[in-house]
């Protein structure tokens, strides 16, 4: 006669007669990092959301938000100042929008472009860092969100001690062989 028995937490196990206990899969953490993974790649937060780790989600969306932002604030830097650059050379006048008045101080002033040039080239390397930083914070969301799923079914036995001694094997098609025996 089988036996079903609940445990701690909430799965089902039958003992039947003596075989080993096997537990019915009912987790969603069971040999599932991929999905988490994919999950938080396609949504930042979304695998952690997954993996039931909901105090990392802020955390994350605080990095990819903030990464984002300084990414947008670089990009909209450097097509100001190359679309001055762009009109100083053509020779037309220059219309700034709101963005570019508030956040590039005295590039009114400017008339030549050979002055604008390195502003826009260093403005230019500072939006591709911003770039690969947003990409590898929006990986970094995604491996996180791996490692955390493989890391919900990680067993931690609570005997943490280490075994060393003598050991001696009696097996009767080879002969006696004596060594030492570490156990974790």
């Amino acid at each position: 006669m089988a036996q079903v028995n609940i445990d701690t937490l909430g799965n089902e196990t039958i003992d039947t007669l003596g075989e080993p206990t096997k537990v019915r899969k009912g987790s969603i953490f069971r040999g599932r990092p991929g999905k988490a993974m994919l999950l938080s790649l396609a949504v930042p937060g979304a695998g952690q959301i997954y993996n039931k780790s909901y105090l990392r989600v802020p955390f994350v969306w605080g990095a990819v938000g903030g990464v984002g932002y300084l990414m947008y604030h670089r990009t909209k830097e450097y097509r100001c100042l190359r679309d001055t650059y762009i009109a100083l050379v053509d020779g037309e006048t220059i219309i700034h929008d709101e963005y570019c008045k508030v956040h590039i101080t005295g590039i009114e002033t400017v008339t030549d472009p050979a002055r604008i040039r390195p502003i826009r080239d260093k403005a230019n390397n500072q939006r591709q860092l911003a770039i690969i930083g947003f990409t590898v914070v929006w990986l970094l969301n995604g491996v996180d969100a791996f490692v955390d799923a493989h890391l919900k079914e990680f067993d931690i036995d609570e005997d943490l001690s280490i075994d060393i001694g003598p050991k001696m094997d009696d097996d009767p098609n080879a002969p006696m062989r004596v060594g030492v025996f570490v156990q974790f």
